[in-house]
């Protein structure tokens, strides 16, 4: 029994001199966690749809000449001091219409996120559009009745634009942000009933303005108003004559009168968008946010 004891008393005093002998144990804090802000840097594409109120102006100048020839009546002669030729004064043209329909199309760009604050960008889109609409073109502005020299169909048929973008972030997920740059499209014109056809393809200028709200890491919505001038878009022409035979005016004369016409125009077309659009981002740097 005492030999059994020692060897425990020996047993113990070896384990307690050889835990002495261990290194204390340490303990390891855990990572904080740092949430990473979001940042807007990358290229992305996306999709939008919208409606377009446009604006075709038409304006020009209608000028002419009346010709009046007397002729003896029985032989045809044509009266000493004939033709007198009298040009009429130049009148003002004038035509408005509301070209308005709606839009969609796509869009492409790249955003570099500055700092938290600040964000700039390129974009370019282009988009189908079905806008359109028709106006006489008049001698006096309203066109009261009588007034109207013919009926003028307009169409924006497609556009585009190429534009710069700078944006401000109130959160690093909402993007407040101005826009413009280059606008081009394509505006036809009929007048049917000449018949006459103008318009073409035309560049211009656009400004604008838009809000982006970021959903996820690569998704984001946005609500954007762009003006868009594209100038003059195309000009025309018209030429009419009327011929009116007067007998026995004066006596023992045929009277003759030949009036000439000649209008020439030019279209501006304008228009305001409003289009809702998604954005797919494919990604940039993530950046830490303290």
């Amino acid at each position: 029994m005492k030999f059994l004891a020692a060897i425990l008393v020996a047993s113990f005093s070896a384990t307690s001199a050889l835990a002495a002998d261990l290194p204390a144990r340490t303990y390891t804090k855990a990572p904080i966690f740092v949430d990473p802000g979001y940042n807007w840097s990358g290229f992305y594409i996306g999709g939008n749809a919208g409606y377009s109120w446009g604006r075709a102006s038409t304006d020009g100048n209608l000028t002419g000449t009346q010709s009046v020839s007397e002729f003896v009546a029985f032989s045809g002669a044509l009266r000493p001091g004939f033709p007198v030729v009298t040009p009429l004064a130049t009148t003002p043209l004038t035509g408005r219409a509301n070209a308005n329909g709606f839009i969609g199309g796509g869009q492409a760009g790249y955003n570099w996120q500055f700092n938290k604050t600040w964000v700039f960008g390129l974009e370019a889109d282009i988009q189908g559009s079905d806008e359109s609409g028709s106006a006489d073109v008049c001698l006096v502005a309203g066109c009261a009745i009588g007034t109207g020299l013919f009926t003028a169909n307009y169409k924006l048929d497609w556009f585009g634009t190429a534009r710069g973008r700078v944006g401000f972030l109130p959160t690093d997920r909402v993007l407040l942000y101005a826009t413009g740059g280059l606008a081009y499209g394509g505006v036809s014109a009929t007048a049917p009933l000449i018949p006459l056809s103008w318009g073409s393809t035309r560049a211009g200028w656009t400004v604008g303005a838009g809000a982006e709200v970021a959903i996820d890491q690569h998704w984001s919505v946005k609500l954007e108003y762009l003006y868009m001038d594209l100038g003059d878009v195309g000009s025309g022409s018209t030429a009419t004559t009327n011929v009116v035979t007067q007998l026995g005016t004066p006596v023992r004369f045929n009277t003759v009168t030949t009036t000439t016409l000649t209008s020439a125009f030019n279209t501006r077309f304008t228009d305001n968008i409003l289009r809702v659009g998604v954005n797919y981002r494919f990604g940039g740097p993530v950046v830490a946010k303290y």
